[in-house]
């Protein structure tokens, strides 16, 4: 007489094959299993997710909802003493800026140029146009000069007086 079944324990006890379904009952556990290498997530499958490893100042309280997603709580404000969450417009296309993971496995971001100091360089405008001057006296000449002086401030190119 032989039996056709899904779920079998073979000759030995050194393998079970699960045909059928294996149910696990509430307290029990499962040991032996290997997570290397971890799954990759998808829609329908829960994978691994490969971090640094924590520190205890790094944890946060994450909960499961009814709809079995995961939730993290908020990230408080960042202030100078205390890293916190950002908060932060979309960016478009022209707002993005090449960051790279450095061997430390942190992520570098350049900073943007600041304006432009009498002993630092940063960011200046073009300044206006100042035509020729047709000056035929000195008056008039000094009144051209000011002018482009104006424009030079104006386009952050000069400081302005003290």
């Amino acid at each position: 007489m032989s039996y056709n079944t899904k779920n079998y324990t073979e000759q030995g006890g050194e393998k079970t094959v699960i045909g059928g379904t294996l149910e696990i009952k509430e307290g029990a556990s499962v040991t032996g299993l290997s997570a290397d290498p971890l799954l990759v997530a998808t829609g329908d499958t829960l994978g691994g997710v490969k971090a640094a490893a924590a520190g205890e100042d790094d944890t946060v309280e994450v909960k499961i909802g009814e709809d079995s997603k995961l939730y993290v709580q908020a990230l408080a404000a960042a202030t100078d003493e205390t890293l916190g969450g950002v908060i932060a417009d979309e960016a478009t296309e022209d707002d993005t800026v090449e960051v790279k993971i450095g061997v430390d496995h942190k992520l570098y971001v350049p900073t943007y140029p600041t304006d432009a100091t009498e002993s630092i360089s940063g960011l200046v405008k073009a300044a206006a146009n100042q035509a020729d001057s047709i000056a035929e006296d000195t008056a008039t000449l000094v009144t051209d000069f000011n002018a482009l002086l104006a424009k030079l401030k104006a386009a952050g190119l000069m400081a302005d007086q003290e």
